[in-house]
């Protein structure tokens, strides 16, 4: 080989390691988003939707994805992925959001492919799950209208409940963000996950 089959093999074997690292990342989540299933599904809540936040299309797709006006991000669906519950007790109307961060380094380039080479270093951001809580008595929720007004509050995001009104109706809303590696065992998961999500819904309108 020469020097430069020499240095592509060595960069191929860092793939094949991040891959199988990238494996045990996905193991986790998927382990964590199924506890917090099964936990909601024990409390009335169904499972509504999964889609990627940070690429344009599903996994399955009939376009070519390899084609030069696609982004490679394609292939990382699970990269950014929120997952949505919605349920109801005595006439609350309950969802649930989890937004699954690998990386919040990640910095979105307009209409260009975001560039992983001008993130901040690995070392200096986290990964993370952003838990969005909405709650109303509504007879027919309009979260699409609630959500028009809720977002321009500046605060949103500060793990405190906020409150908008579409109609007569009030719209209650709580969002914070979790740290992956403060998630490392059952204990944390019930105490920092759990508990707030079981809270929010035995809570009135």
């Amino acid at each position: 080989m020469n020097e430069v089959n020499l240095n592509l093999a060595g960069a191929l074997a860092e793939v094949r390691r991040a891959y199988r690292l990238l494996h045990a990342y996905h193991r986790r989540l998927c382990d964590l988003l199924d506890v917090t299933d099964q936990f909601l599904a024990e409390r009335g809540f169904e499972f509504e939707r999964w889609e990627p936040v940070n690429v344009a299309r599903l996994p399955r797709s009939a376009k070519p994805f390899f084609r030069p006006e696609y982004w490679a991000w394609d292939l990382t669906p699970a990269y950014q992925v929120e997952c949505s519950w919605h349920g109801s007790r005595e006439g609350i109307h309950c969802k649930v959001y989890i937004h699954a961060i690998a990386d919040t380094g990640y910095v979105d380039a307009g209409d260009r492919e975001p560039d992983p080479t001008r993130f901040r270093a690995a070392e200096e951001t986290a990964s993370e799950l952003r838990v969005g809580l909405h709650r109303t008595r509504a007879r027919k929720p309009d979260w699409g209208g609630a959500w028009k007004l809720l977002s321009r509050i500046t605060s949103l995001r500060n793990g405190n409940a906020h409150q908008v009104r579409v109609g007569e109706d009030d719209y209650t809303y709580c969002y914070f963000n979790l740290n992956l590696a403060e998630l490392g065992d059952e204990g944390a998961i019930n105490d920092r996950l759990l508990i707030p999500l079981d809270n929010w819904r035995k809570c009135g309108g």
